[in-house]
């Protein structure tokens, strides 16, 4: 409770100052103003013998203001990209949970300019803390967490998936199911698994404390990979040799299970005396073993 005192006392005395800034003359007597979600200059900035700060620089990001949406609770990813424009970062979750999460802007907030550190304030209030992390291969990055004292320097671990389109969703969501059930038992505080996806270069990051960890993570990806893989159908052709191609898919469909063909897809080529048949790949499988067997020369009569 006194550390909830003390960042609410430092968040209301940070939106006195906004406010008394924010209402001040510019130097030409006339207000200035700004649209919302734009970033903009104070009002100390406004002196023409004031030299700016250079941008990219500390000082020049927390000059840097942005206009807060109306009062009210907004899903969490907009809100944060604001912040990830006020710092000039790409903005990563460490959960994507937080992604389903809200972010409330009372009525003193609303509508108003506010500098990065009010921002940040105001998103700590809400247990919702920025950590900038210098990635060894993307540059900098703006990681929203749950804790405060989140750091990347535990994860000693890496490796990088390479996944192609068809089983990156599966991969994906593999990978965080299984990162989500490691870091559940852990302490409060401790180093944590952390993910990163680009489905333009079909690629997953993936940082662990423990080596064991990730290899867990990573044979659960592959894993699903290759269930994806095996799960796809795929269109087949079969040569009839000795038997017509229509009278070879009536003894098929005769001897194949019944409860089994809505999963198989048959039919005559409309050249030479060929079978397409489109399964997954267990069944393409049968399908050729029983085709094989099948297709017998008849047998003579005398």
């Amino acid at each position: 409770m006194p550390e909830a005192q003390r960042v609410l006392h430092c968040y209301l005395a940070a939106l006195a100052l906004s406010l008394c800034g924010v209402t001040a003359p510019a130097a030409d007597g006339k207000n200035e103003t700004a649209t919302p979600g734009k970033t903009r200059k104070g009002p100390e900035d406004s002196g023409k013998n004031a030299p700016a700060a250079p941008a990219g620089t500390a000082a020049g990001t927390a000059a840097r203001r942005i206009i807060l949406p109306k009062p009210g609770s907004y899903r969490a990813p907009g809100i944060l990209r604001l912040a990830g424009k006020l710092h000039g970062l790409p903005v990563k979750v460490e959960q994507r949970e937080l992604n389903d999460e809200t972010i409330r802007i009372s009525k003193q907030l609303g509508e108003k300019p506010v500098t990065l550190n009010e921002l940040n304030l105001m998103l700590a209030s809400q247990s919702f803390y920025l950590h900038v992390w210098d990635h060894p291969r993307h540059g900098k990055l703006l990681v929203v967490s749950r804790r405060q004292d989140w750091k990347p320097e535990n994860l000693r671990f890496k490796k990088i998936l390479t996944v192609g389109p068809r089983g990156f969703n599966h991969a994906w969501v593999a990978v965080q199911n299984t990162k989500e059930a490691l870091n559940a038992d852990l302490e409060p505080g401790s180093p944590r698994i952390v993910t990163l996806a680009s489905v333009k270069a079909g690629k997953i990051f993936i940082w662990a404390p423990r080596k064991d960890w990730l290899q867990k993570v990573t044979m659960e990806a592959e894993k699903s990979i290759s269930e994806a893989l095996n799960s796809r159908q795929r269109l087949s052709s079969y040569k009839a040799l000795h038997l017509r191609a229509s009278r070879l898919k009536e003894a098929l469909l005769e001897k194949f299970p019944e409860e089994e063909l809505e999963r198989i897809h048959i039919t005559v080529a409309p050249w030479g005396n060929h079978l397409l048949y489109r399964a997954n790949q267990e069944y393409s499988a049968r399908l050729l073993e029983l085709l094989k067997k099948l297709d017998k020369p008849p047998e003579k009569v005398r």
